[in-house]
């Protein structure tokens, strides 16, 4: 009979990137529940409250703040989130990407595409 471990060091775990997606994909499902869409309901609510208050938000958004970095971050994570989530669609319904090759290859290329979105929106805030 083989002894169960009495400790799970997490530093010796090697996942596949697959799964580091898989789970990377849940924790932003809840980033976006409880940080992005709070901050949503708040950005709609100033910018259709009044004029003034778009204009403050249209202020507040075009410096580089904490706040603006906050808005930013949490709508790259909700991108993130759509990007894996199509991934998993495809792989779900089409039969896409389900060997493990396949599985890395579509998470690089998911990778990919978000980190060239990251680099277009961040170079936009900083350009404007």
């Amino acid at each position: 009979m083989q002894e169960r471990p009495v400790y799970l060091d997490l530093t010796k775990i090697r996942l596949p990137l697959s799964a580091l997606m898989s789970i990377t994909h849940r924790l932003s499902g809840m980033y976006i529940f409880f940080v992005t869409l709070p901050i949503s309901l708040v950005l709609i609510n100033k910018s259709v409250s009044s004029k003034s208050s778009f204009e403050n938000l249209l202020t507040a958004m075009s410096s580089i703040s904490f706040f603006s970095l906050t808005v930013f971050i949490s709508f790259l994570i909700l991108w993130y989130h759509v990007l894996t989530g199509v991934r998993h669609l495809i792989m779900d319904f089409f039969h896409f990407g389900e060997s493990l090759n396949g599985s890395y290859y579509s998470a690089v290329f998911t990778i990919v595409i978000w980190f060239c979105s990251l680099v277009i929106f961040f170079g936009y805030m900083f350009v404007l």
